[in-house]
């Protein structure tokens, strides 16, 4: 049969659409596709989850609360009105709806059964609110006793950049520096911290220091992490574990501990801030990998995914790239390891979701800042074809001399035994009230030894080790036993503390 010409063209435009969709790298069975959103809307993601009757629901920058049947795909607006929203959190067994925006957490009810919000009930506004810019918002995650919890930006407050004076409270440069150093503030109460809100609706401040706490995540063990952005006080972008009580490094949200009032935070010296406050578990290279990290979000899919069961997934709103943490608890705290798994998506990446069929829709918004890829918002969604297995570093995890690489398939042996296939470096950061830290006392360095498990799975290094540290591996001339080859051959670690 002779090809029809016109059917080859329509093909072959196809094909290019679906190559023009799929990023610059991507593991292999995995694909990335598009969602349609809904017509003539500026749809700025700022949250989203599924509800139990078959939605995905998305609250926006811009104040509405959207729903897209799975069914279907088709949209309705269910809320607006809203504040600049960037969390909800739906029950999963009756579909109560809660909205964070910059005022308040907001119950929403559809009281008729008409498909639109009608009941707007303020589940708890206790924390401080002005007309700054900079005083986001986020959540939002519950835990199983009921509590929620959400993360409040600073305010912009040095007046070289907020361009005003009433803004002007809280910052904290401290001795040696010069005031403009610290460019973030405290213009109303409880900016700067993590919190809880009981089933009761009871406000409790949790944990001081975020700077720019983006996103919120929860583990099946209730443990609490957020990330945040490069900035002062904050030498790169970084992913935290919160524990109550404690402190994550930005000195103006002490102004709202009890144990400061009072007092001038300009007069305490940035020995004592360094001592007290609590490492970030996971460094986040700034332009590197990544700039205004958002959401951490967990792969509970039970391998509908791919291989990557328990670790976290984090996008940047900044390189439109997703990435992929996988947490090592040593000496009681946690660090860990973070990969670039999905790089150059449509636009900024700030919130992840995981849908019934495991898949991850990824919500996305480019206004204010700019991001990679072009577009202003949308959400596409991730898919693994359930049967190819990437050749991927699954994990790595600190020894007591040097480090363990698990890989997903078998190594090839001869090039993964060769010391001269890994370049690792490693630096530290200066904490301090400047914008960001350059990387200080960096080393490059082989491996001293290499062991290659029999199974080709498992490779052990010997290296140097040294605390406060980010180990970059670089295993480009790595390749699988079938012939395959890494999306991406780096990886991060950060070395907080020794195995003993």
């Amino acid at each position: 049969m002779k090809p029809n010409p016109l059917l080859l063209l329509v093909f072959s435009s196809f094909l290019s659409a679906l190559a023009e969709e799929q990023p610059d790298r991507i593991p292999a069975g995995y694909s990335v596709r598009a969602i349609e959103t809904p017509k003539d809307v500026f749809l700025g993601v700022g949250g989203m989850a599924f509800s139990p009757d078959g939605y995905l629901c998305v609250c926006t920058r811009e104040g509405e609360v959207w729903k897209r049947s799975l069914a279907d795909g088709t949209w309705s607006l269910f809320a607006d009105g809203l504040h600049e929203a960037l969390g909800i959190w739906i029950d999963p067994k009756n579909g109560e709806t809660y909205v964070i925006h910059r005022p308040e957490i907001t119950k929403l009810s559809d009281t008729d059964g008409d498909g639109r919000a009608d009941l707007y009930e303020t589940f708890n506004a206790d924390w401080g609110v002005t007309d700054n810019y900079h005083e986001y918002a986020f959540g939002l995650v519950r835990d199983r006793k009921g509590n929620f919890y959400g993360t409040l930006n600073t305010s912009l407050s040095w007046p070289g950049w907020a361009r005003s004076e009433k803004w002007n409270v809280g910052r904290v440069w401290t001795k040696g520096y010069e005031d403009k150093e610290g460019k973030m503030g405290r213009a109303t109460k409880y900016r700067g911290w993590g919190f809880q809100v009981t089933p009761a609706g009871e406000f409790v401040p949790f944990a001081s220091g975020m700077r720019s706490p983006a996103g919120i995540g929860i583990n099946r063990d209730d443990e609490l992490f957020f990330t945040d952005n490069q900035g002062d006080w904050e030498a790169s972008s970084s992913l935290h574990h919160i524990v109550q009580g404690r402190f994550h490094g930005h000195p103006s949200s002490l102004m709202d501990h009890p144990d400061y009032e009072g007092k001038d935070l300009n007069e305490i010296p940035i020995e004592e801030y360094d001592d007290l406050r609590k490492r970030p578990a996971v460094w986040i290279p700034h332009g590197e990998l990544a700039n205004s990290p958002g959401e951490p979000t967990f792969d509970y899919t039970r391998g509908k995914f791919g291989p990557f069961e328990g670790q976290m997934f984090i996008g940047d709103q900044s390189r439109s790239n997703i990435m992929r943490v996988s947490l090592d608890k040593v000496d009681g705290e946690y660090q860990g390891v973070i990969f670039d798994f999905i790089n150059r998506l449509q636009t900024g990446c700030i919130r992840q979701v995981f849908a019934p069929d495991g898949s991850m829709w990824v919500g996305q918004t480019g206004r204010g800042w700019g991001s990679a890829g072009g577009k202003e918002f949308g959400i596409q969604q991730v898919v693994w074809d359930g049967r190819t297995m990437p050749f991927a570093m699954h994990d790595l995890k600190l020894t007591e001399k040097g480090f363990r690489i698990v890989f997903t398939k078998p190594v090839e042996r001869k090039l993964a035994a060769d010391p001269n296939n890994y370049a690792l470096e490693r630096w530290g950061y200066l904490y301090h009230p400047k914008y960001g830290s350059p990387k200080t006392e960096v080393m490059r360095e082989k491996p001293g030894k290499v062991r290659v498990s029999d199974d080709g799975l498992t490779v052990e290094l010997e290296t140097t080790l040294q605390t406060d540290r980010v180990y970059k591996f670089s295993l480009d001339p790595i390749r699988a036993e079938d012939g395959s080859t890494m999306s991406d051959a780096r990886a991060w670690y950060t070395l907080n503390r020794l195995k003993v």
